[in-house]
């Protein structure tokens, strides 16, 4: 099996290889299920952050071969040339798996070399889900040089689609979920039962971990207090909410307070601590794109963070007109100041109109 981890990650933020998934990371997740299944041979293709994935790999699997892709910059299909090179002659086939696809089974990987036994390793054998292809291809070996050789479109997809190819159906959809994004990263760790966010007292732990400041913590903790209470209003009111997550992201949404870039420094070290869905909330609660009129746990964080500061209740006009004196002479700042409370606004206003939910009820006096 060839282990694809060497990508830059773009649209995650974060390294995927390294994503705790069950408390391993994603790629040691992988060696893992391959062992499972009995695959015996594993090679793992390293390339951006090279020396912190391969510190973990030897720490955790020093028997696993690691093949590093000087040229990983140009995509997975490089990656996949990198691993099929160090390949031995005498293979019948190989996987080609994304350290990001670690949600496949053993059983799904034991299925497609039975498929593929049986067929005498004359096609490529893949999984699927209702239709749509999985990951991880099993290649037959005699494809090595042809792939080596490929000049064509679109990389290893351009390789193998004219390919003899038997797709295999399957009874669970663990061969398509991979972790290109957050949403899908919390789509995977819900799939397999993990959690994607912490608990309050694991909030705390964090907190002291990077050693957070005393009027930082209790700042979340006010924050999550006017959040639930808003919560729990809008609950009266038949609206639905995961108050366990709106906790969670209000008492971690200034974790990295004290950085220009806390919010999205903050989402993607709660991504590292493997908590997604925490950490979209966080990253979303100084600028929130395209509100709508829907009141979901982000909005009540982004509008609860808007009005407690400085450890009370404050109006957002009285807000405005402080933040007019404070950046009288940045128009930029100032301009990104009005934007945030007039989201904040909008918020209100629907608060208001759907669940009549106000400064009154929520004790904030101008």
């Amino acid at each position: 099996m060839i282990i694809l981890a060497a990508g830059l990650s773009e649209r995650m933020g974060v390294f995927k290889p390294l994503l705790p998934v069950g408390g391993q990371p994603a790629v040691m997740r992988c060696v893992r299920i391959a062992e499972t299944a009995g695959i015996g041979r594993m090679l793992i293709v390293t390339g951006h952050m090279r020396e912190d994935i391969e510190d973990v790999i030897n720490a955790n699997a020093p028997e696993v071969r690691i093949v590093y892709n000087e040229k990983y910059r140009d995509g997975m299909f490089s990656s996949a040339i990198a691993g099929v090179s160090a390949l031995p002659d005498d293979l019948d086939g190989f996987f080609l798996l994304p350290a990001d696809c670690c949600a496949v089974s053993p059983e799904t990987l034991k299925i497609l070399v039975e498929q593929f036994a049986k067929n005498k390793g004359a096609y490529v054998t893949r999984p699927k889900y209702e239709g749509k292809r999985g990951h991880p291809p099993l290649v037959p070996g005699r494809h090595i040089d042809p792939l080596l050789s490929y000049k064509g479109d679109n990389g290893l997809k351009g390789f193998l689609s004219p390919l003899p190819t038997v797709e295999v159906e399957m009874a669970s959809n663990d061969a398509l979920l991979d972790m290109d994004t957050p949403e899908d990263y919390a789509e995977l760790l819900g799939f397999l039962n993990f959690p994607t966010y912490p608990t309050a007292p694991q909030c705390a732990e964090l907190l002291v971990k990077h050693n957070v400041k005393p009027g930082i913590v209790e700042h979340g903790k006010q924050v999550a207090d006017l959040a639930l209470k808003i919560a729990r209003l809008m609950e009266a009111c038949g609206e639905i909410l995961d108050t366990s997550l709106l906790e969670s992201a209000c008492l971690l949404h200034d974790i990295c307070r004290l950085n220009p870039a806390h919010a999205k420094i903050g989402m993607e070290l709660l991504m590292r601590e493997g908590y997604p869905k925490a950490a979209m909330l966080v990253g979303s609660h100084m600028d929130l794109p395209g509100f709508a009129g829907i009141i979901g746990e982000a909005e009540l964080l982004y509008f609860s963070d808007k009005i407690y500061r400085r450890g009370k209740l404050i109006s957002l006009d009285d807000s405005m007109s402080e933040l007019e004196s404070r950046f009288a002479n940045d128009h930029i700042a100032l301009a990104v100041a009005r934007d945030r409370i007039n989201t904040a606004q909008a918020i209100l206003d629907t608060l208001k109109a759907r669940f009549g939910i106000g400064y009154k009820e929520l004790g904030v006096w101008s």
